[in-house]
């Protein structure tokens, strides 16, 4: 085989590679956008955070909703700091009171993570995250504008209630 022809096979064969290594996630495809509801019985339901609940072996995030990770440090209004990430996460299993849960799913976030709008015996828990104070309202996909929380965050806020207690909300 003369060396050139060798060459330009090996070359196309190195920049074939180079360009599907480029793009794995396309390479192996993208995880579907998962639609639908998942109900649970209460004694499957755990309060992964202040977002996040796992409903049996389904994680969900509360679409909507943005709540800080324990171990953030957020103000009392005395100017002490106090754990708002773990608080978030005690309000949102306070919401849930030992009750069966429901989410109606719509796809997945910028995390892969599938979100909802769940509730619980009737109850919003997106709603009644920000609305406690102990998250904020989240607009991140199109056609939400619908469950838009925004009035809820600013009630809590101007009540100075959760994680606005100390004043602005540090996370």
């Amino acid at each position: 085989m003369p060396r050139g022809l060798l060459a330009t096979l090996a070359g196309a064969a190195v920049l074939g590679v180079g360009a599907l290594l480029l793009q794995p996630a396309d390479l192996f495809g993208r995880a579907p956008a998962m639609t639908g509801t998942v109900a649970v019985p209460a004694a499957q339901v755990a309060v992964v955070d202040g977002q996040t609940l796992r409903l049996g072996e389904t994680v969900v995030r509360l679409q909507g909703v943005s709540a800080p990770p324990r171990g953030t440090s957020c103000l009392r209004p005395d100017n002490s700091r106090f754990d708002c990430g773990a608080a978030a996460s005690d309000a949102l299993a306070q919401l849930l009171r030992s009750e069966p849960v429901a989410c109606r799913l719509y796809g997945r976030d910028a995390g892969g993570f599938l979100q909802g709008l769940c509730e619980a015996q009737g109850l919003d828990l997106n709603r009644g995250m920000v609305a406690s104070g102990w998250a904020r309202a989240r607009s991140e996909s199109p056609g939400f504008a619908a469950a838009s929380f925004g009035d809820e965050e600013g009630q809590a806020k101007a009540a100075n209630r959760g994680l606005w207690q100390g004043g602005e909300a540090s996370f």
